[in-house]
């Protein structure tokens, strides 16, 4: 009897266990494309495509640490500002633009996701930046519920706002 009980004990115990989320480069390469999709439609101004990629939510959050910088917070505001932006503004922006040294942490529901942001203009100016993305699972799909982007001038080599082992 006691061999049975302790069985289902083990049995619970194990069963009650949270679910382990291995880190898999597909969920990491996943993540990526949401972010580089995310600026590509930003980029063509294409506010249908742009908005896809965002939860719809009062959590969301914009923020931009830059000399025009701005705080952004809920879905409508910054969607409706965006929006306006780039109506206003419809032309498609022809800098390009290079993500590098990720770092991604992600569970079950929540994943978080730092880069290096590097934009080159037409004329071959640099425009960088610290970016660090937050986005939650919402029925099985990633969105993206945070975004910030600090600028920094693009000859200073000695920032670290990502703070890197």
């Amino acid at each position: 009897m006691n061999k049975y009980i302790f069985v289902i004990c083990i049995s619970i115990l194990f069963s009650c266990q949270q679910e382990k989320v291995l880190i898999s480069e597909d969920v990491e390469e996943s993540l990526k494309e949401i972010v580089e999709g995310e600026t590509f439609a930003y980029m063509e101004k294409d506010y249908h495509e742009w908005a896809s990629y965002w939860d719809k939510s009062n959590d969301v959050l914009r923020l931009d640490v830059s000399d025009a910088g701005f705080v952004q917070r809920g879905w409508e505001e910054s969607s409706e500002n965006l929006k306006i932006f780039f109506e206003e503004h419809p032309e498609p922006i022809t800098s390009t633009f290079e993500n590098s040294n990720y770092l991604i942490f992600y569970d079950v529901n929540l994943a978080w996701v730092a880069f290096d942001q590097t934009w080159t203009s037409q004329s071959g100016e640099e425009t960088v930046a610290k970016a660090t993305i937050t986005l939650v699972k919402k029925e099985s799909a990633w969105k993206i519920i945070s975004y910030t982007a600090i600028q920094y001038e693009a000859e200073d080599k000695t920032v670290d706002t990502l703070g890197r082992e």
